[in-house]
């Protein structure tokens, strides 16, 4: 099981506390080496089922990221956060990052979550998260999200829409927000965003409960990294 260790974030000498979504606080944990769920938990067995994923398959260290695309929290990660991590730890091979459903709001979350596994199809599942996270009110205040969902993956630079689009209407992922909830279930996680820091090889694992401001990430990552 993880136990949990209360944090807060000091910038600038103001003690801040970073909301997410749900009910219990925020906070860090760290699991036991000798787990045996760490067989689930390793970058191979992370993306074995088609989770998509950016950077180096052989970075030493993996970050994934739980969340819904209705989350104004992991919209906050997505925006101010996600491009830091990405710029100095993914594109500099230092970090893996695999992202994973944790379905919370409802049929729009679950129709995003099956469009963005479509996009994923086609190389373009980052593109699609950020114009997602980024035009959250387009497709949560639509009266037809599929409709609004595809609107804006047509706008995602060499995606072949008629592909996207007979694979969001033929349902080719609807369960994966299921199977993906399962395993954030299996691991305790119930609140998004939720994050989880490991070796690559499943060990060490941490979690990081909430849409923290980049020092927090830069000081978890560099430290696993960096440690033994």
């Amino acid at each position: 099981m993880f136990s949990v260790i209360a944090a807060v974030v000091v910038i600038g000498g103001t003690l801040s506390f970073y909301a997410f979504s749900g009910e219990s606080q925020g906070g860090m944990s760290k699991n036991d080496s000798g787990s045996s769920s760490q067989s689930k938990l390793s970058f191979q067995s992370l993306i074995s089922d088609g989770s998509p994923f950016q950077g180096d398959r052989s970075a030493p260290v993996t970050l994934v990221e739980f969340g819904d695309f209705q989350c104004e929290f992991c919209a906050r990660f997505a925006k101010d956060t996600e491009p830091q991590v990405y710029q100095q730890y993914v594109q500099t091979g230092k970090i893996n990052m695999v992202f994973k459903h944790l379905v919370h709001y409802g049929s729009d979350s679950n129709l995003a979550a099956m469009g963005s596994q479509c996009a994923n199809d086609q190389g373009k599942f980052w593109d699609y998260y950020h114009i997602l996270y980024a035009n959250q009110d387009s497709f949560m205040l639509s009266q037809n999200s599929g409709e609004a969902l595809k609107n804006l993956a047509s706008k995602i630079d060499g995606l072949n829409i008629q592909r996207f689009d007979s694979c969001f209407d033929g349902g080719a992922y609807k369960g994966v927000a299921q199977k993906d909830g399962s395993l954030a279930n299996s691991l305790g996680f119930q609140n998004t965003p939720t994050f989880l820091i490991i070796k690559s090889d499943g060990s060490d694992p941490q979690t990081l409960v909430g849409a923290y401001p980049f020092a927090t990430f830069k000081g978890l990552l560099d430290k696993k990294i960096g440690g033994p």
